[in-house]
């Protein structure tokens, strides 16, 4: 499913656009660039290559969400994160979490937070001010 993130900006200031090159996650604004790390690493970080959000009964009921016989609408993380923009607030925190610093499982902490972060827009269901 393609994921829409227009109608979930509720700010008007600048976004940092995802770029992807080489397979490496940046997050673009103007002239600055930020790397974020391999995709191989944020998908696994995010569970793999899909990602699914469930939904209760009342919630299907709007007429304008497409869900599954299971209620659950699942997203491709490549193609999310890909077209995710992000708040400069954002981008400044994953610049002050070290790309070659690891968490105690072992990953990158800028990794982790964008992918704590990415998860928790779509577990809040695009309701969360990016």
């Amino acid at each position: 499913m393609t994921y829409d993130s227009s109608h979930h900006i509720t700010t008007d200031q600048p976004r940092y656009e995802p770029r992807i090159a080489d397979e490496t996650l940046y997050l673009k604004r103007d002239d600055h660039s930020l790397e974020i790390d391999s995709m191989k690493h944020i998908v696994k970080l995010a569970g793999g290559e899909t990602y699914t959000i469930e939904y209760t009964d009342q919630q299907t009921a709007a007429a304008w969400l497409d869900t599954d016989d299971e209620n659950a609408i699942t997203f491709d993380v490549r193609e999310v994160v890909g077209e995710l923009p992000h708040t400069p607030e954002f981008a400044t925190n994953l610049e002050n979490a070290p790309l070659e610093e690891t968490t105690d499982d072992g990953h990158s902490k800028r990794t982790s937070l964008f992918v704590d972060h990415f998860t928790e827009i779509l577990d809040s269901k695009g309701n969360l001010d990016a």
